[in-house]
């Protein structure tokens, strides 16, 4: 048994322990889990051959006998299993937590913590750290633990339900990017949604937060080492006038970067400003960060032709990130949204779509009632076009040179495909007629 497995033994977690939703995450715990020695279950409501057991999470005896859960972060705990479970209830990344013993750079917010992370990485790496990205990214923090390669550092990307279940992260540096309604399927209101985004700031030895979002402002508790960053002419630093300001100096004029508009130029910022709290000049990683091209399905450009720019943001899944693509568009734009609300007041983002500069509004989606409410409510003029390719067809109609067609769906997208990157594939190739 190596050193990590031993440890993970000797943390003594209760027996047996009951791996919740069988993921990516739950697959690697249970795996380790059971490497380790313990008794381990997996369970999920759906079976496939390597799940264990089925278990309806609506049944509050589905964990009796349990010691341990270990809950992914899919899973919603507001079912009764839970509620009536006198388990231990954490997560992998709690595991995670408790097993580490280096340092942690943490990312949360509603939009742009993929980008930041990926920046983060990307940067510790040219300044010869080795550092591992990992969490909501895509890799499980307990398979970037145990892959038996060294790390000065992890960089993790966390989401809201991977904060509720691990109190001992304790990362050297954090950032809360941005707190807007989502997942409000999830969380019985936007306050609960906060909350939990909050658990990373009480965490954290030194928290960025976006000093521009009154929630992200809302986390800072007194004697907290806390440094604000935004837009606002009273912040030292600050994306304005063209330039990222730290401390009150102009360091980075965004003309030299490849990310566009001002909501990448602020990721930028912060991403300089965590480098900078783990003892990282700027200077030692502005190159790293200027070539820095983007993630795919964030305002990635597809193609341009006849004077119009098609740009596919499929990864905005909520009305923050499509009202953040929407702002980083100069000039006429056409807006291709709609998809599973999950709860959304859409009257925000009706409110948005009445200072922007519309050609036009396309529909998709099977699930767009509420969408279609509010913006007939507001005096949104809308088509639904019901499929993407109905609404890119619709779309070269409308677009005159200089125009934007932007797929911002502000939605979930399993009304119709298997994941925001299908559907951002989708829209390329109904553009460009190639697939990728």
């Amino acid at each position: 048994m190596d050193t990590l497995t031993s440890k993970l033994r000797a943390l003594a977690l209760a027996e047996p322990v009951y791996v919740i939703g069988m993921g990516a995450s739950g697959h690697v715990a249970l795996d380790l889990l059971r490497e380790a020695g313990y008794d381990a279950i997996g369970l999920d409501e759906r079976l496939d051959e390597r799940r264990i057991e089925k278990r309806n999470f609506d049944d509050p005896q589905a964990f009796a006998g349990a010691g341990t859960l270990v809950v992914s972060p899919g899973v919603d705990r507001r079912r009764a299993a839970f509620a009536n479970s006198y388990a231990l209830q954490i997560n992998d990344v709690e595991l995670f937590a408790r097993l580490n013993d280096k340092p942690v750079l943490a990312v949360t917010g509603s939009n742009g913590k993929s980008t930041v992370v990926t920046l983060l990485a990307a940067a510790l790496n040219h300044a010869g750290y080795r550092a591992k990205l990992c969490g909501n990214i895509g890799r499980p923090v307990l398979d970037a633990l145990f892959d038996g390669e060294d790390a000065d550092c992890y960089v993790i990307e966390l989401s809201s339900y991977q904060l509720e279940l691990c109190p001992s992260l304790y990362p050297r540096v954090a950032a809360v990017l941005n707190v807007t309604p989502d997942h409000l399927d999830r969380y019985d209101d936007f306050a609960a949604y906060a909350a939990a985004k909050a658990n990373l700031v009480r965490q954290s030895s030194i928290c960025i937060l976006n000093g521009d979002d009154e929630a992200c402002v809302a986390m800072a508790e007194d004697g907290q080492n806390i440094i604000y960053y935004g837009t606002s002419a009273t912040l030292p630093n600050r994306v304005a006038d063209g330039k990222i300001w730290l401390h009150g100096h102009a360091v980075l004029d965004v003309n030299r970067l490849r990310l566009g508009g001002v909501h990448n130029h602020a990721n930028v910022l912060c991403t300089l400003l965590m480098l900078e709290a783990y003892g990282v000049a700027p200077q030692q990683v502005l190159a790293a960060l200027e070539t820095f091209a983007g993630l795919p399905h964030r305002m990635q450009l597809v193609s341009e032709e006849n004077g119009v720019r098609w740009y596919d943001d499929s990864k905005a899944t909520n009305i923050g990130a499509a009202t953040a693509a929407l702002a980083g568009i100069d000039g006429d734009v056409i807006l291709i949204a709609g998809g599973i609300g999950k709860n959304q007041d859409f009257s925000l983002l009706a409110r948005e779509l009445q200072q922007a500069k519309l050609r036009g509004v396309l529909l998709i989606g099977v699930d767009n009632r509420d969408m279609a409410t509010a913006f007939t409510a507001a005096g949104i003029a809308f088509e639904d076009c019901g499929t993407m390719a109905k609404a890119v067809a619709r779309a070269r109609e409308l677009a005159q040179p200089g125009d934007s067609v932007l797929l911002a769906p502000a939605t979930a997208s399993f009304d119709q495909y298997s994941g925001y990157d299908a559907r951002g594939n989708d829209f390329a190739y109904e553009v460009t007629g190639l697939c990728r």
